[in-house]
């Protein structure tokens, strides 16, 4: 998921993400797929307010997944599901 440096364009991946979690939080998961599909036919063929704001919402997913990769977010999810599992001493 990333954004192009020379033009500043989010990737069709990023837009989709980006889209398909606004879709999935407004109304679940087959709305979630309608509007990452749409979403990204937006982004590369609307030129309008539509197109822009697909493009603004696939940037901030690039971000997002950017960060979360600086911040090892997966290692850190991982260990915290593993905690939750582990054995603790409990002197109950």
């Amino acid at each position: 998921v990333t954004v192009s440096e020379d033009n500043k364009e989010p990737s069709n991946t990023a837009v989709m993400i980006g889209c398909g979690l606004v879709g999935w939080v407004v109304c679940g998961p087959f709305l979630a797929l309608m509007t990452a599909l749409g979403g990204a036919y937006a982004a590369e063929r609307n030129k309008g307010p539509i197109g822009e704001t697909s493009k603004a919402i696939g940037r901030i997913a690039a971000a997002a997944g950017k960060k979360a990769r600086e911040e090892h977010l997966w290692c850190k999810l991982k260990a915290a599901v593993r905690s939750l599992f582990q054995k603790r001493n409990c002197n109950c």
